[in-house]
């Protein structure tokens, strides 16, 4: 057995050097790549020889190390030189060992503390990438165009993990991080990224996506997600107007995001003006009939924005505990179209609860006249959203720069969906202004009923047409409450409306500005109803 020790890799004492052991096995010398999988020259872990300038065939020279692959061993030294090629060796070399009965072991790719030039990065499946410092462990971007990224994931499902890194985009137009799912180029036909960890990275200065999720696109691709991730503590500080910090579309389910900051980039000149990023920070949307769902944001920050969120036709979507702070409108949702011959599918079970507005609608009191002022903390359009138990608060409340027509909560053109509001608390009692929780319906002359979807409370356009079906997706036990709007209106008593009258028509009104109030209880009347709507209290006029 042949054995080498090498004092470096470049040069004496940088880091690169080792125990090197000549191995002539077929993995190694092969030129079949089913079989001589180890047979690359990698530069790092695995060398080729060259006997009068021709190469040697007859084996190979395989580093011998315990533990982590260090990017030292393939010569990214990082002294700021673009070391591209090098960490995509140690990667590509991580991913032979995760295979199968690997022969070498480590699969775990360490990058110690130092500056490296990144262009492209393609992630491999079942690696681990391990910086020894958030602060100290520095990517810095390559100049390219808002379609190219730092990096990228392989075909295929993909499992990872990666932490401990600084990325800066140094103001280039490329983005952070792509995950972008597509099956692989033979069987099993399965992709996405799942089941992977990203943590402590701060991603810096970057004009594309900080991160972008792309999940399945097409009917034909079938399932394609990204499922089952956890993405904590990290911080995206996005500079682009028109990307954004975090992207998820398509096929998305299943994803946490703990302890994370998403944000624009704010500028104060001398004059106390602030500039906005003049975008989105926050896009969850889908992408033709797959939309993202089963999302969590726990314990997150979203900041310096014309847009924190914007949601457009995804469901069970959850912001918890978070922190909102200088935006236009905080959390916008919406529904949205599968074709363009298809109607709007809307946004259903998102719940902004927990959450901390400070400046957060139309800015509050900060001087921001080139960003939106009158705005929302909650912004609602034909989506059903429940809004409990959060705290808004201005830096200054009688302050200059105030918009007065900022409000808490809007909803608007919100027919087919609901909005729920329930304990939340304000710094001053004028900003909880809302407008649009109690929607305007008309009676269906057809079959006699009012349609109150997601609504508890609402007005009924005055109609000679009287009332005997009620339907609403609220369940039972909870209330619905009904004004009479420029008018009259009639109620029956019926199997799905009882209710107890003296009345031989057995039906009772209520004219304009007047309330009545229901419970909706579990059908006890009629088998062939399964709701039925139990009067509880009529409010008129007093004389």
């Amino acid at each position: 057995m042949e054995i080498r020790y090498v004092k470096g890799h470049s040069s004496s004492g940088d880091g690169g050097g080792g125990i090197f052991i000549w191995r002539t096995l077929d993995i190694f010398t092969s030129t079949n790549p089913t079989i001589g999988i180890y047979s690359t020259d990698n530069n790092g872990t695995i060398i080729q020889s060259i006997v009068n300038g021709i190469p040697n065939n007859d084996g190979r020279w395989i580093r011998q190390y315990d533990g982590f692959i260090n990017v030292l061993y393939f010569g990214a030294f990082g002294f700021g030189n673009d070391y591209t090629i090098n960490l995509q060796n140690a990667i590509d070399f991580a991913s032979l060992n995760s295979k199968i009965n690997p022969t070498l072991k480590g699969s775990t790719v360490f990058i110690p503390n130092g500056s490296y030039v990144i262009s492209n990065i393609i992630l491999k499946n079942s690696i681990t990438i391990l910086g020894e410092s958030i602060t100290s462990t520095i990517l810095y971007a390559t100049q390219g165009t808002e379609n190219e990224y730092m990096f990228e994931m392989e075909r295929g499902l993909v499992i990872i993990n990666i932490s401990n890194l600084y990325l800066s985009g140094q103001k280039s137009q490329r983005g952070a991080f792509h995950f972008k799912s597509d099956f692989p180029l033979g069987p099993p036909f399965l992709g996405g990224l799942q089941n992977s960890k990203i943590s402590d990275i701060v991603i810096f200065g970057f004009f594309g996506h900080g991160i972008f999720l792309e999940g399945g696109r097409e009917f034909s691709e079938g399932l394609l997600p990204h499922q089952f991730n956890v993405f904590e503590n990290v911080r995206v500080f996005n500079f682009s107007e028109f990307n954004n910090s975090l992207r998820i579309t398509g096929q998305n389910g299943q994803l946490t995001f703990l302890n994370c900051e998403f944000d624009g980039n704010p500028i104060r000149d001398n004059n106390d003006v602030y500039t906005f990023k003049r975008g989105v920070n926050i896009l969850i949307r889908n992408v033709k009939e797959y939309n993202p769902a089963v999302i969590s944001f726990i314990n997150c920050t979203c900041q310096y924005a014309d847009y924190g969120f914007v949601i457009e036709w995804a469901e069970n979507i959850t912001i918890d505990n978070c922190w909102f702070e200088q935006l236009g409108v905080a959390i916008s949702v919406k529904s949205n179209q599968i074709s363009s011959q298809s109607g709007f599918q809307p946004s259903k079970s998102i719940n902004v609860v927990n959450n901390r507005f400070a400046n957060a609608a139309g800015f509050g009191s900060l001087n921001a006249p080139n960003n939106i002022k009158d705005g929302q903390c909650v912004n609602v359009s034909n989506s059903f959203v429940n809004v409990n138990n959060n705290f808004v608060v201005v830096t200054d409340p009688n302050g200059v720069f105030l918009d007065e027509n900022a409000v808490f909560i809007i909803a608007y053109n919100n027919t087919i969906g609901g909005v729920s509001a329930l304990g939340n608390t304000f710094s001053v009692n004028k900003l909880g202004r809302t407008f649009g929780i109690m929607q305007i319906i008309d009676v269906n002359a057809i079959d006699n009923s009012i349609d109150c979807s997601g609504h508890k409370l609402l007005f009924v356009n005055t109609s000679k047409t009287p009332i005997k079906i009620i339907k609403s997706s609220i369940n039972a036990g909870e209330y619905l409450t009904i004004r009479a709007d420029q008018g009259k209106i009639t109620f029956v008593n019926t199997d799905n409306i009882f209710f107890v009258t003296p009345n031989t028509d057995n039906s009772f009104s209520i004219d304009n500005g007047q309330i009545v109030t229901f419970v909706k209880i579990d059908n006890i009347i009629s088998p062939s109803i399964y709701e039925t709507y139990q009067l509880v209290s009529i409010m008129r006029e007093v004389i």
